[in-house]
């Protein structure tokens, strides 16, 4: 009776009374729609609060989503709150899409959880697709002509190419009717330009074709089309007019207080905006203007920096005359290349740095490129603004990444966790045996691959398995018996104007994949009990293993802790009885086994589900017991069908199976030939259609 005692001895019911309330502002976040691997999404957000807390509160995200206290930064799987005598006062989380393998992630199976122990977890459900890149940064199937020049060669090369078979979609209704696809937020509303934001609550949101102007007076009346490159400057001349490159929706308001302003910094304001937009001077940060300005808030500093780098090259044969229209002159040079006077280009180059290209542009490149019939060369690749017209590389990041955590599958797959620093993007390189000890070098590009070895070599075998915006990755390849070291690395730019943070970076420990699994079987034990029972071929600085339970497959609990093997190369095996007879008005209950090595590092095993057939007329009964040579079953199931019969030993091991057909009625099932067994405990696991059985018995 040995293998029943351990079963009961590692019985553990962990009951919590519900100890307080957790309030989101939200159930679901618009989907994030599609996003290229190892991009990021515009960030989302909704709030959350707590009350009579009990313990901290636990923000976790699925795997290729991410959370954060701080919108531009800090992003990462999991985000804990210390209450204040209980309480978590309202809280805006921010929540972005950051996939490295295409797929759809459906909102069935993806969230952001909430949690506290003792309360009732909230959830946030969020989906989004990762599709295959289409225009990969650098030379592609649309670039493939350009060739490795640069300066003014480079510009006219780009001319040939993106002022080549262009379709001009007419300004009225055609620019109007082009926003729904090219200036629309995930929740459907208008991509305003000028009034935009997703750090802070929205005074004003626009619907399509419904809001746009007409007339205004004040801020939040309409939306209408701002020409960032003003049409007086071309004489509102065609294409240019409905070019959508750099004809953006904007507020009404903030857009004639804008004017026909050049864009530049202002320390000086005569008129903000409600969202940041400022209307000015500056003696000191316009490289030497000191007219008036406009300067929109960070967010889209970028955005429009290379919508103007755009209007010089596509139209690089028409520019140098427009120097003479309006206050063209206070930015143009009246030449074809550089086009823009030093002080406007030292502005443009300066934003570009600033705000990288986002998710946002690609979207919206992608959409003007399906209407237009060209894209923007300088937000498919960011670098070909400094090979043409020079400047600083982007400054080093100031914050690395932190809080290196990992799963794993214990055979040859870990998933990694990190909270992002201040960079844009950052590289992720992995050496086997030793710590990393060679890294990227400034204003080079390197390729990542998930699969262990296949990404780009540093040098002394460290690979880069992941390159790109997100603070989680993949790595697939690894060895179950090899020590891994990992080093994150921010930086910003891209490509040949990459500035690495090399100085203070995020380094590992040795990772480990200390368990290989050899299976893991949850079943009903009792009406009111479920055994569960797993077994490990090797285990390597293993701690322990927790089973959780499940109902809904978001809400986990643990109900049971095991002390792992350590360092074992010999098959071990677990058991466990499950509780449940206050779950009996429950259909379905799941089960998983986390095991967390020595570290605190952990991983999942796979998650199985056991069906309680309260409403059932199902009985199992074992005839004789104890049995000699011969076992019997009675068996009554509700519908006619053929079940999988397994005799298992004391450890767990299958040592016999049968397959027999059963019909409605009570039926003996009688199963010979086991004279070959042992004397002992053995277990009957009985699978049919409406779950699985499992009765002991003895043989003499």
């Amino acid at each position: 009776m040995k293998f029943l005692a351990h079963i009961l001895v590692g019985l553990i019911s962990l009951q919590y009374a519900v100890a307080g309330t957790i309030v989101t502002s939200v159930s679901t976040l618009p989907s994030f729609g599609n996003v290229y691997p190892y991009n990021s999404s515009t960030s989302l957000k909704y709030t959350v609060s707590g009350t009579s807390l009990t313990a901290p509160l636990i923000i976790s995200s699925s795997p290729a989503f991410e959370v954060s206290l701080t919108y531009g930064y800090g992003y990462t799987g999991s985000i804990t709150i210390n209450p204040t005598s209980g309480t978590v006062s309202s809280t805006v989380v921010y929540v972005r899409f950051s996939p490295s393998v295409v797929a759809t992630y459906a909102s069935a199976s993806n969230s952001v959880t909430n949690a506290s122990v003792g309360s009732t977890t909230v959830s946030v459900t969020v989906s989004g697709t990762c599709i295959a890149t289409t225009v990969p940064s650098g030379a592609s199937a649309y670039y493939n002509t350009i060739g490795n020049v640069r300066g003014a060669g480079l510009k006219t090369a780009l001319y040939g190419k993106v002022s080549v078979g262009t379709t001009a979609v007419g300004y009225t209704p055609g620019v109007w009717n082009a926003y729904a696809t090219t200036d629309v937020q995930p929740n459907g509303k208008v991509w305003d330009i000028y009034s935009a934001r997703f750090d802070v609550n929205s005074p004003y949101e626009y619907t399509l074709s419904t809001n746009q102007c007409g007339n205004y007076s004040l801020e939040g009346d309409c939306y209408n089309r701002e020409h960032s490159f003003p049409q007086s400057w071309f004489n509102s001349s065609t294409p240019m007019v409905s070019e959508l490159n750099h004809v953006f929706a904007s507020d009404g308001k903030v857009n004639g207080m804008r004017n026909n302003y050049p864009y530049g910094n202002v320390t000086t304001a005569t008129y903000t905006s409600a969202y940041g937009g400022k209307l000015g001077t500056s003696t000191a940060n316009n490289f030497g203007y000191t007219g008036t300005v406009f300067e929109p808030i960070d967010e889209y500093k970028g955005d429009l920096a290379r919508g103007y780098f755009f209007m010089a090259t596509r139209y690089e044969n028409l520019i140098a005359g427009w120097s003479t229209n309006g206050n063209a002159g206070d930015i143009l040079a009246g030449n074809s290349f550089p086009a823009f006077l030093p002080w406007q280009l030292s502005l443009l180059l300066s934003w570009n740095n600033l705000d990288p290209v986002s998710d946002k542009e690609i979207k919206r490149n992608n959409a003007v490129a399906a209407l237009q019939g060209n894209r923007n060369p300088f937000i498919d690749s960011p670098q070909y603004v400094q090979r043409i017209w020079g400047g600083s590389i982007a400054p080093e990041p100031t914050i690395s990444s932190s809080n290196l955590t990992y799963t794993h599958n214990g055979t040859n797959t870990a998933n990694l966790y990190w909270k992002s620093g201040n960079g844009n993007r950052r590289i992720v390189i992995a050496k086997a045996g030793s710590a990393v000890n060679s890294f990227p070098t400034d204003t080079f590009a390197y390729t990542a691959n998930g699969a262990f070895a296949s990404g780009t070599n540093l040098g002394n075998s460290c690979y880069v398995v992941y390159n790109g915006t997100g603070s989680s990755c993949t790595i697939t390849g690894l060895n179950n018996i090899t020590n891994y070291y990992m080093a994150v690395i921010e930086y910003n730019g891209i490509s040949n104007i990459t500035n690495y943070n090399t100085t203070t970076f995020l380094a590992s420990a040795q990772v480990t994949l200390p368990v290989k699994w050899l299976g893991f079987q949850a079943s009903l034990y009792t009406d009111e009990s479920v055994l569960l029972n797993w077994q490990t071929a090797t285990e390597q600085n293993n701690a322990w293993f927790e089973t959780e339970r499940s109902t809904d497959m978001v809400n986990w609990l643990s109900v049971d802790k095991q002390k792992g093997a350590g360092t074992s190369n010999r098959i071990n095996t677990y058991n466990s009885i499950d509780n449940i007879a206050a779950l009996t008005n429950t259909e379905n209950i799941y089960y998983r086994i986390k095991q967390t090595d020595v570290n605190g590092n952990y991983t999942y095993s796979d998650v199985k589900q056991v069906t309680i057939n309260n409403n059932q007329n199902i009985t199992v009964q074992v005839s004789p017991n104890p049995f000699h040579n011969t076992l019997g079953l009675n068996i009554t199931l509700p519908t006619p069908q053929t079940v999988k019969i397994a005799i298992k030993n004391g450890l767990g091991i299958t040592v016999a199976i049968f397959e027999k057909e059963v019909n409605t009625d009570n039926q003996y099932i009688q199963m010979d030939d086991l004279q070959s067994l042992p004397s002992g405990l053995y277990m009957v696991q009985i699978e049919h259609s409406f779950g699985t059985q499992i009765v002991k018995c003895v043989k003499n």
